[in-house]
């Protein structure tokens, strides 16, 4: 008996560890299925809702473009759908295309309200916008006002401070290093011109808020720019050194390495690829998530993102509901066939003799 005993406590620990098994395959299998509809990859669950979006509202958006002037978000919509099945008309990609005169018009026009100006209304000038920055104007012009505002005690933006003058480090360095940090730099210029215009997702912003505004020493600050002031006229070296001095060097490669991830957003997508990051992702997790997206995407991110929004990186009831339900009905099913084994294996080595009460209770339990 005591033979029979230690036997039926092996065989409920094989049990144990049989269901422990079980539910390991239970969960490779949920993570398998769950990567053919999307749950676990951004970019494939990005192409699960591409197909299941209604062809009716790729129409709308793209006719909504299409009256906004928009005309590479529209192009760029249709040629999505067209690729995912919908059924759109060639008609309609020549209006989304438009003409050539009006592309150019839109284009020229905005692109030098982006540079001059830092406007961030549309992807050309959001293009124009970061060019500026990247050849060193639009930091020099953030920085200067920003730090001379704080240096005369007016209201400034911390933020727009603290992102100008990282950017200018950056720019300088690009400079002198034939483009080493370029994508950042663009990523940087693409964060600081998105915050500017209100077209960062709040908790985005909140995060911002609390890292950019650590950036700069103002102490540090008002004294280097009172120190240059009396030297004379500020170029983009002198003020690239007074940044330096008054940048906290830890926030500042945290903010760096976010900006590496949204530039390379904007390598593998375009600028308004990164925009529209800007706009659904809640923090850098989100970004890295739709750094994948861009990268399976390329050009037509920009596109994928805007029309997506934060579905993209949602799995939504639906999709959680059937994978909980393959997950519990596999568990259900291994767990019955272990009881049962174990029954049955427990039965057998009784050979038919009559069990007593320990034996009953080592039954009950399995």
């Amino acid at each position: 008996m005591r033979l029979l005993s230690a036997f039926l406590k092996v065989l409920r620990l094989a049990s144990l560890l049989a269901l422990g098994l079980a539910v390991w395959n239970a969960a490779a299998t949920v993570h398998r299925s769950g990567m053919m509809v999307g749950l676990f990859d951004p970019a494939a669950l990005a192409e699960y809702r591409l197909y299941a979006a209604p062809t009716l509202v790729y129409q709308a958006e793209i006719e909504q473009a299409i009256a906004g002037g928009d005309h590479a978000y529209a192009t760029a919509l249709h040629d999505l759908g067209t690729r995912y099945g919908h059924d759109l008309s060639p008609a309609l990609r020549e209006r989304a295309e438009g003409t050539a005169l009006e592309r150019a018009f839109i284009s020229g026009s905005r692109a030098a309200k982006g540079f001059v100006f830092g406007s961030l209304d549309s992807g050309a000038e959001i293009a124009g916008s970061v060019t500026s920055d990247l050849v060193g104007i639009g930091d020099l012009r953030d920085f200067s006002v920003q730090g001379y505002r704080y240096a005369a005690g007016e209201e400034y933006d911390p933020i727009l401070l603290g992102l100008s003058a990282v950017g200018l480090g950056l720019t300088v360095s690009t400079l002198g290093t034939v483009g080493a940090t370029a994508v950042p730099d663009a990523g940087l210029s693409v964060l600081k011109n998105a915050y500017r215009a209100r077209k960062i997702s709040a908790p985005l912003t909140s995060y911002l808020t609390k890292n950019a505004a650590r950036l700069v020493d103002t102490r540090i600050l008002k004294a280097e720019l009172a120190a240059a002031s009396d030297e004379g006229a500020l170029g983009l070296a002198r003020l690239q050194k007074v940044a330096a001095r008054s940048v906290d060097g830890k926030v500042a490669q945290t903010l760096v390495d976010d900006a590496t991830v949204l530039g390379t957003i904007g390598t593998k997508g375009g600028v308004r690829s990164s925009l529209a990051a800007l706009s659904i992702a809640d923090g850098p997790k989100d970004l890295r998530k739709l750094q994948r997206v861009a990268t399976r995407f390329g050009d037509s991110s920009h596109a994928v993102m805007k029309f997506l929004g934060r579905s993209i990186l949602e799995i939504g009831a639906t999709l959680y509901a059937v994978a909980a339900a393959i997950a519990s009905l596999l568990l259900a099913g291994m767990l019955a066939v272990l009881r049962l084994t174990a029954r049955m294996f427990a039965r057998f080595a009784l050979g038919g003799a009559p069990a007593s009460a320990p034996v009953l209770k080592l039954l009950r339990i399995i």
